[in-house]
């Protein structure tokens, strides 16, 4: 990128420069959590260590609204509703993390993007095995204990929660995919699950995608940051990005094992799928239909 060619269209749509990071330590002390990602700290604001990627948390938080106010008004069961809540813990927690970069909000981030892909693991698992159910549950409660007293007190490494996440939820898709199979009879509503897995999975990938080029590429994304200015040079906190499409593959991940539930309980007949922006985004208990905003599978 160069000055002499961009220059000019840069000083009218992001005029303004970047200021020096400040020395010493920042607003809530110094550094304690065991990462510190590639936006410059407290460069645009005195009291929040990395404002872009603080902001963009707050997709977790609407998502979060908006999954509890659909499972109250279509009856999804209260499973998912502890689910959204787990989603605003992750929203306030990783909120609370790149605001600070203190190691306890970095737990607060971490700790219940595990827990609250336990729960729904260990729900599935027990749809099959309701015998066993109290026993799963049991087991579920004893790993995140054990998960909780390894990762807080013998190994801090962030690859450990990385890769326990990347399994729980690796899990979770295939279970959903066997018992898709297993109580989806209707080609169609199949074929539907898949291609929402399918588009979860991708949301997923392009997340990584982000965070890994904004952690290789670091120095590279900062100069070119500077070099375009504010404010459009945010717009390439990359990390911010694996935020946004994090939360909206969590969301569509759900909504895929909703759609399945309704086919295990059998009341498939009942609900349809409600569309915005030509995506699915909610399953709508026909009851509560707005005739004027419906779109069924």
């Amino acid at each position: 990128m160069s000055n002499s060619t961009f220059g000019p269209l840069l000083s009218v749509i992001s005029p303004f420069k970047y200021k020096a990071v400040p020395e010493g330590d920042g607003f809530w002390g110094p550094v304690t959590a065991t990462i510190d990602w590639c936006e410059e700290n407290y460069v645009l604001c005195p009291y929040v260590a990395e404002m872009m990627n603080t902001l963009t948390n707050v997709i977790y938080m609407i998502l979060a609204v908006k999954l509890w106010r659909s499972t109250r008004r279509n009856h999804h069961g209260n499973i998912y509703l502890l689910v959204s809540l787990g989603l605003m813990a992750v929203g306030i927690g990783s909120f609370m993390f790149h605001m600070t970069l203190q190691y306890e909000y970095q737990l607060l981030d971490e700790l219940p993007m595990v827990y609250f892909s336990w729960i729904p693991l260990a729900y599935i698992l027990a749809v099959d095995h309701q015998k066993q159910k109290n026993m799963i549950y049991g087991g579920m409660f004893l790993s995140m204990i054990g998960f909780t007293l390894i990762y807080v007190f013998v190994c801090q490494n962030p690859i450990l929660h990385q890769v326990l996440f990347a399994v729980i939820n690796g899990s979770i898709i295939y279970k959903v995919v066997t018992m898709t199979f297993q109580y989806v009879s209707d080609k169609s509503a199949r074929s539907f699950i898949f291609k929402l897995l399918g588009f979860a999975t991708f949301e997923a990938a392009l997340s990584f995608f982000f965070w890994k080029i904004d952690t290789i590429y670091c120095s590279t994304w900062i100069k070119i940051r500077r070099i375009i200015g504010l404010p459009l040079g945010t717009i390439l906190e990359l990390h911010g990005w694996w935020h946004i499409f994090m939360g909206l593959t969590m969301y569509h991940f759900i909504l895929s094992t909703q759609v399945l539930n309704v086919w295990f309980k059998k009341g498939q007949d009942n609900y349809y799928i409600q569309y915005k922006l030509g995506v699915p985004f909610d399953l709508v208990l026909k009851d509560n239909a707005d005739n004027t905003d419906k779109k069924t599978k």
